[in-house]
């Protein structure tokens, strides 16, 4: 076919095809109506506290879309008899119902973290609700194409029809494209949009970040002091009110048991890319400690601060007395690869990958503390 012939097939076809697409964006739009409500009753019974809510988010998020939709579409019914009145369950609604499993799931986990934003009056904060809510039913648009599979007439149905009907094989990339198209053209501007609007949140949330209410009138003075000592002398006190204080075994398995930790504490104060930096932090540090500082079976101690500017997190072993930002050796970063010194380089990215370490010695332990602050944040202290 001519670029010509293309255009103009595409042209003829582009009416039923953009019906089609109508289908597509029904689809989402219920499951998401279905999906969102539910979603939030998901949260606030996991902001309660209820293992349930907590059970059937798992649950939610665990069936692929695309098999959910065959096993409704072949189990339900394709009519409902309520009192002498039947109400009809077409191919669009169950693909529609499939889907909304996936939003209750999503929906869950960030209304969850909207709600706890709104509990500590971080107003901007939990509007990040918006934007992912919004990305997200972009994603169910491009799925909702899955609901081809059950005869559903939207856009990917309608270009199997049409290609079908052309009959001419040299068509068929041309049409998929074409319907490909369309879900760029509704999906990109509106994923640029979204972006922008939580960029500009998390700048908003930035410097709003100094003007929240003094921890002392949240969590107690201990955690005031924490956060404002600038020099990092003094360690956590044994009062203070932590998001998690545990033990765990000074060993190297215990690493990812503390990332676990953090990256949930973390998740509604730093962006993805912070919480990595910290992460990768602390497994230098325990590496370091496990391997080389002499804990022996003396566990390592995890402390975790969370705080509407940062994310604190202490470590504590019983090791051999080690300042590992003012003792360890500065690796050289100009001498040749064969010529450098093995070890040193692992603090030195430390020191690099977070705002603020801090060391002291009491009571025969180290203590290091790194502290990681929000985006937009330039200060850990209470701002007058």
């Amino acid at each position: 076919m001519s670029a010509g012939d293309i255009l103009s097939l595409l042209a003829t076809w582009t009416p039923y095809l953009a019906l089609g697409f109508l289908w597509n964006i029904l689809i989402s739009l219920v499951s998401m109506a279905i999906g969102t409500p539910l979603g939030f009753g998901l949260a606030r019974l996991r902001l309660s506290g209820s293992r349930l809510g907590a059970g059937l988010t798992a649950a939610a998020r665990l069936p692929p879309t695309f098999v959910l939709i065959y096993y409704l579409a072949y189990v339900l019914p394709t009519e409902i008899v309520v009192s002498g009145y039947s109400l009809g369950l077409p191919g669009w609604l169950k693909a529609s119902l499939a889907l909304s499993v996936a939003v209750a799931g999503f929906v869950s986990d960030n209304a969850l973290s909207a709600l706890r934003h709104h509990r500590r009056g971080e107003r901007v904060e939990a509007l990040y609700f918006i934007p992912a809510w919004t990305t997200y039913f972009l994603i169910i648009v491009m799925a909702s194409s899955t609901a081809s599979v059950i005869g559903v007439p939207e856009i990917v149905q309608r270009a199997n029809t049409v290609i079908a009907a052309v009959g001419e094989p040299s068509a068929t990339l041309w049409v998929y494209l074409y319907a490909m198209l369309w879900f760029l053209g509704f999906c990109w501007p509106l994923a640029r949009l979204m972006s922008h609007i939580r960029s500009r949140l998390g700048r908003r949330a930035g410097s709003q970040a100094g003007r929240q209410a003094p921890l002392a009138d949240r969590r107690g003075f201990a955690e005031l002091n924490l956060i404002i000592l600038p020099d990092g002398e003094l360690p956590m006190a044994a009062d203070t009110i932590l998001e998690k204080r545990f033990d765990i075994a000074a060993e190297l398995a215990s690493i990812a048991t503390i990332q676990a930790e953090i990256e949930a504490a973390a998740e509604d104060v730093l962006p993805p890319g912070a919480v990595f930096k910290l992460t990768m932090a602390v497994e230098e540090l325990v590496t370091n400690a496990v391997l080389h500082g002499g804990c022996g079976d003396q566990p390592i101690g995890v402390g975790l601060l969370v705080d509407p500017r940062c994310v604190t997190v202490e470590l504590s072993d019983a090791g051999t007395a080690f300042d590992p930002f003012r003792e360890a050796p500065p690796p050289d970063l100009d001498a040749a690869l064969e010529d450098r010194q093995i070890g040193g380089l692992g603090i030195h990215l430390v020191g690099r990958m977070v705002d603020r370490a801090y060391y002291h010695r009491i009571d025969e332990r180290n203590h290091v503390r790194l502290v990681m602050l929000r985006p937009g944040v330039t200060s850990d202290g209470i701002a007058p």
